[in-house]
């Protein structure tokens, strides 16, 4: 018979020491999970039952900019007196319809159109003479002995001058000399010729039916022509 082997008091030590240990490590993880807060209860959303009940209106809040409603007025139980404007002043109906009314034009010349000469002189600057092209006027010390002292002086064959007046005759003023070229009056459309008729510094037209007449003179030929005024005669 063999003999029991010897138990060895070190081996005691070390169990105990492990079993030791392992309960320790034990009672850490116990005292660390119960320190820990436990997380809250997941909270679900609560739903509002649908109100099937009559529907309430949302009154607006009263808004800055006026709409157009209140900036317009109402034709409806508004008195005159309440628009802008006069007191007397009265709006039509909205349902009125507005009748536009068309004007003829007037036959009165205005004042950018000629008008006709009536008896009476006119000076070459009076607004219903007109004149074409390159005619220059002209007022200096050559001109003073013209009538107020003023020309209208054309420099170029073909510049014409022309004007209508009312009556029976008329008389061209001008300022006659050595370069005076010839002239051509057409009155009515019918040419009359200048130097028979001119004597001194004024020609003189025939005797017209009475009515208005349209007139044109035109620079046919020479260095130089001019006007100085115009005289209607009844």
């Amino acid at each position: 018979m063999q003999p029991r082997p010897s138990f060895d008091p070190e081996l005691l030590i070390v169990m105990a020491v492990g079993i030791v240990s392992i309960l320790g490590l034990g009672w850490i993880f116990l005292t660390n999970y119960r320190s820990e807060s436990p997380l809250p209860p997941t909270v679900e959303p609560t739903v509002i039952p649908f109100d099937s009940g009559p529907l309430k209106t949302r009154t607006p809040p009263p808004s800055v900019t006026p709409t157009l409603e209140e900036m317009l007025p109402t034709a409806t139980g508004t008195s005159p007196d309440s628009y802008p404007g006069p007191p007397s002043e009265t709006l039509p109906p909205a349902n009125t319809l507005t009748t536009e009314i068309w004007t003829a034009p007037s036959a009165t010349p205005t004042p950018d159109q000629p008008q006709s000469l009536p008896a009476g002189k006119y000076d070459d600057t009076d607004p219903n003479i007109n004149y074409d092209r390159h005619w220059a006027f002209k007022m200096n010390s050559g001109t003073k002995y013209a009538y107020k002292g003023t020309l209208h002086l054309s420099a170029s064959i073909g510049n014409e001058v022309s004007f209508r007046f009312t009556g029976q005759r008329f008389y061209l003023g001008y300022q006659r000399g050595k370069n005076f070229g010839i002239v051509t009056v057409l009155i009515d459309n019918q040419p009359y010729s200048f130097h028979e008729q001119a004597f001194g510094n004024i020609w003189r037209s025939p005797q017209l039916s009475p009515g208005i007449h349209s007139v044109r003179i035109i620079h046919e030929s020479g260095e130089s022509i001019n006007l100085d005024y115009i005289e209607v005669l009844d």
